[in-house]
């Protein structure tokens, strides 16, 4: 095997045809191993059903005149003479080697080795020889052949034995060869046994665990009570008093179920007690002449000294430091996982098969993981859980840490607590746990699911760089429509979750805890991954420098947004396209956006049935993910209430067409995580934040304020509502920038025509209502219902905010912004206290209004909302420069 294994990287650097040569060859004498296999398979079988179906009375035989021909024997006359001429000459023993060959086979086709098989095959030949020569002792008219029962061959062994060394002698060395034969072709199953009987017969272990001697005496006790012996002289009263003395002395040891050894340190003081007892009444006893029944019971129970009292059997003795250390070094410790020696590869990363032209960036932009973080850290760990050990001991609570799972940041310690021993015990000394540690803090996890043990989670000395180059080829995002490489568990696993499934996420967590690389992280996450005509990006910056990096990418569906009143128009347009999704999926007879995208073109026009090749044209032949990433919620919420309904609504539905939400907020307050929010987004991550009350608006549990910044957060997914500590992964602005100056090389962003058409104004300004004039700004951005809301204005003749309500589904302040626009443009008359504003133009006029306000747009000016109510046959429509 070794001179195999250093010709290996010769044979590896071989030139391209002596691999091919070196791959044939291998096959070919793999092709002759099958065969041979199924060849010795075939004789086997035939061996094995010829033994099993032997008759006696077929040819050949000396058994009967007259020998059944043709024979009975399944395999015929080749078996027949086979089984014949073995059982005559190896008797039963011949099953033996039989079996052996079975089990080799087997264990050939189930690819496992066995060791020494030609030295277990002669451990075969001796043990079918001791059998037969036993069979020949003890047995010599019992067998298949009348005549040779056990083989001519033992039957000759065993005469020339028992002539020698007598029947018992040669039993004895028939007995010895069957087991050095039994040893040498299968040790392992010989070893076994001794253990296996010990289980089989374990239901016998209360006779020799009995305390016998101390049932004995409590019979005595008895007899003694029931038939009670008057002393006529001293001695006799002393041997009387003395049996029940020892019986009462021996009870108290009964009771305690102390150790072999406390029990015989208890023996010698009860020896010396009853000798003094026995001393006393002996001197009281020479007064009187006789002693009655009651004096003699009185005698029976004379109080003794009391014994010191033995310790609990359950309490766990105290360890010396070399045993602790010693018990330290074999705790089993699951180390994060290595960082791979084989070279990272491109290939490794999911991808769609069809690239379209489109050419992914490669692995070589990004940062090598970190080596040998696991042998640095292993010696740390098990010094750490012996200080821990002792720590516990210290505070009175007796703990022994049965297992370790050490992480990228933290290492968690499972202790086993004595019974009895309560959490709360525990929780209460955590600070004075990481005071001893010497760590910032320390997190108690009251219960680890599938363990008896309670969990005590220590941050590392030293911290693991979690790099996004190692999780792309760990294969674990296999299967995933939109792959996010958060990080790395508790545990050392990789982080992967799919955002298709959680569907939204929401990320808290304070400035530098690691909230906007972990975005950027999920970001480039997709860029590896995704092709532009696969996912589009929203991405929301109010900061304008967390996400400048991304602006370029081919992903975007718009420009970079860090306008709030644009953000708000955006997510309100999301909703619109949601509902149209809706539509072409039940139109399609879908349930969600990968069946349709299933479909094929043909497919996909036999359902929809388009009337001619326009319309066909207009029909989207497939669907992209859409994912907004909005940073700083709580901005959007301060300046945009309305906002929430429209998140509220793509958070419940908008998961089967493909639309998804990550929001994420440094101040996670109840005015900004509303219940509504946090109950529709099951994916959360919470990065270190300021309070326990915020850790618990996020993730409903403590803990996210006892984190250590720097990509520490906590987890809670909709499979695992438990939080999940991990280490989020880093990805630095170089690599960002070097991916997208990758990607500007490659494709230039296609953005969406209806997003571009949206412009920045007052759009959350709260609008007056049914009666407030000047509710809407003149220079806001015209609302995408606007021309619907004025033609049912038009129909119905008034124009009130809670028809809007009912017709549109809408909210009452965009109701009361749409009545505004309306009056402002002169569709609508002046506000008349509670009653509804008068329609004052046509459908005709409408339609009219409508082709100059297009052309006026096209032209390069705006509309100008303004109408004269003084000259209602004047020009209701004016326009002026955009300057």
């Amino acid at each position: 095997m070794a001179k195999t294994a250093r010709k290996a990287p010769t044979r590896s650097s071989a030139s391209e045809d002596g691999s091919d040569v070196d791959t044939a060859l291998a096959g070919s004498r793999l092709t002759r191993l099958r065969i041979l296999w199924l060849v010795g398979a075939a004789l086997w079988t035939l061996l094995v059903v010829s033994l099993a179906s032997f008759r006696s009375t077929d040819w050949p035989t000396h058994v009967v005149a007259m020998p059944t021909d043709p024979p009975l024997n399944l395999c015929g006359r080749f078996g027949a003479a086979t089984s014949y001429w073995l059982y005559f000459t190896l008797g039963f023993g011949v099953w033996i080697p039989t079996v052996y060959l079975g089990v080799l086979l087997v264990a050939i086709a189930m690819g496992r080795r066995i060791s020494h098989p030609f030295v277990r095959f002669v451990g075969c030949l001796i043990a079918m020889g001791a059998i037969g020569s036993l069979h020949a002792e003890w047995f010599p008219a019992l067998g298949p052949l009348t005549g040779v029962d056990a083989g001519i061959v033992p039957m000759w062994f065993a005469d020339e034995m028992h002539a020698r060394f007598g029947p018992v002698g040669a039993s004895l060395i028939f007995t010895a060869g069957l087991a050095v034969g039994a040893i040498v072709a299968a040790d392992a199953i010989v070893f076994m046994l001794p253990g296996v009987c010990a289980r089989a017969f374990s239901f016998l272990s209360p006779l020799w665990e009995t305390d016998w001697r101390a049932h004995f005496g409590a019979l005595r006790e008895r007899m003694g009570a029931m038939f009670p012996q008057p002393a006529v002289a001293g001695a006799t009263a002393g041997r009387a008093r003395r049996s029940p003395a020892r019986a009462a002395a021996a009870k108290p040891a009964t009771a305690v179920d102390a150790t072999d050894a406390e029990e015989n340190e208890e023996d010698g003081i009860d020896e010396e007690d009853i000798a003094q007892a026995e001393i006393e009444d002996l001197s009281g006893d020479s007064e009187s002449d006789e002693i009655d029944e009651g004096r003699a019971v009185d005698a029976a129970t004379i109080p003794t000294p009391a014994a010191p009292e033995p310790a609990p059997t359950n309490s766990r003795t105290a360890l010396s430091e070399d045993e602790l250390r010693a018990k330290i070094e074999k705790l089993p410790i699951k180390m994060t996982a290595k960082a791979p020696t084989a070279q990272l590869r491109d290939e490794d990363i999911p991808r769609a098969v069809d690239y379209s032209g489109y050419q992914f960036p490669t692995l070589d932009l990004l940062e090598e993981p970190e080596g040998n973080y696991s042998t640095k850290m292993e010696a740390y760990v098990r010094e750490q859980a012996g200080l821990l050990t002792r720590t516990l001991s210290e505070y009175g609570l007796e703990g022994e840490i049965t297992h370790i799972e050490s992480g990228p940041v933290v290492t968690l310690y499972s202790v086993e607590l004595a019974a009895g021993t309560r959490v709360a015990r525990l929780e209460t000394i955590a600070k004075d746990i990481a005071r001893a540690l010497q760590a910032p803090n320390v997190r108690i996890i009251p219960n680890l699911v599938g363990r008896t043990a309670v969990g005590i989670e220590v941050p590392n000395k030293q911290k693991e760089k979690v790099r996004l180059k190692e999780l792309m080829s760990s294969g674990h995002a296999a299967n995933m429509m939109l792959p996010m490489f958060l990080g790395k568990d508790s545990a050392g696993e990789p982080l992967v979750l799919d955002l298709a499934k959680m569907p939204h996420m929401l990320i808290a967590g304070t400035t530098g805890s690691g909230k906007s690389v972990c975005m950027n992280t999920i970001i480039m996450s997709w860029l590896y991954t995704k092709r532009p005509d696969e996912l589009k990006l929203v991405l929301v910056d109010p900061k304008m420098v967390e996400m400048a990096q991304f602006s370029e990418i081919p992903h975007l569906a718009c420009p970079v947004v860090t306008e709030m009143s644009k953000a708000a128009a955006i997510l309100e347009w999301a909703v619109t396209k949601m509902e149209e999704r809706y539509e072409l999926l039940k139109e399609a007879g879908v349930r969600d956006i990968r069946s349709f995208n299933d479909l094929g073109e043909a497919e996909l026009r036999e359902r929809l049935s388009p009337a001619d090749d326009v319309e066909w044209a207009k029909i989207p032949k497939k669907m992209h993910y859409m994912v907004f990433v909005i940073d700083e919620l709580a901005d959007l919420m301060m300046t945009n209430k309305e906002v929430e309904q429209s998140i509220v609504r793509i958070a419940q539905k908008a998961r089967a067409v493909g639309i998804h939400l990550i929001l994420a907020t440094q101040r996670p307050q109840a005015t900004v995580v509303t219940g509504l929010i946090k109950s529709n987004m099951p994916c959360r991550v919470s990065f270190k934040v300021a309070s326990g009350t915020d850790s618990r608006i996020v993730l409903d549990q403590k803990g996210a304020e006892l984190l250590l910044g720097q990509g520490d957060m906590l987890v809670v997914t909709p499979s695992q509502t438990d939080a999940r500590r991990s280490q989020g992964t880093l990805v630095e602005d170089k690599e960002a920038r070097a991916v997208t100056k990758f990607l500007k090389t490659v494709a230039a962003p296609s953005f969406e025509r209806q997003l571009l058409t949206i412009r920045s104004g007052q759009v959350a300004n709260g609008g007056g209502g049914d009666g407030g004039e000047g509710g809407g700004d003149a220079d806001g951005e015209r609302d995408p219902l606007f021309d619907k809301a004025v033609e049912i204005m038009i129909e119905s003749g008034r124009g009130s905010v809670s028809l809007l309500q009912r017709r549109l589904a809408i909210g009452y302040g965009r109701a009361s912004r749409l009545v505004d626009q309306m009056g402002n443009a002169g569709i609508l008359g002046e506000h008349k206290g509670s009653v509804a504003r008068e329609v004052v133009v046509t459908m005709e006029d409408w339609a009219r209004m409508k082709e100059m306000r297009d052309e006026a747009e096209a032209s390069g000016t705006i509309f100008q909302k303004h109408y004269d109510n003084s000259d209602a046959e004047s020009e209701a429509l004016r326009f002026h420069d955009e300057d």
